[in-house]
């Protein structure tokens, strides 16, 4: 491979880099207001937290 080629292939391969560091960076939910009831039409919701509210329950009888 020549030099040009090769500093043209690293110059493609440091862009598609920071693009895909861009696309990973996490980006703030911002207040509670941003995200309140983003699931409420979500059929799987009821099923997503249940797991957490029978933990807490078992949590519960165990403190008391």
């Amino acid at each position: 491979m020549s030099t040009k080629t090769i500093e043209q292939h690293l110059a493609a391969l440091q862009k598609r880099v920071a693009a895909l560091e861009a696309k990973a960076r996490r980006k703030p939910l911002g207040t509670w207001m941003d995200v309140f009831g983003m699931a409420k039409d979500d059929d799987l919701f009821p099923e997503a937290i249940e797991p957490g509210a029978e933990w807490r329950k078992k949590e519960n009888r165990r403190r008391k």
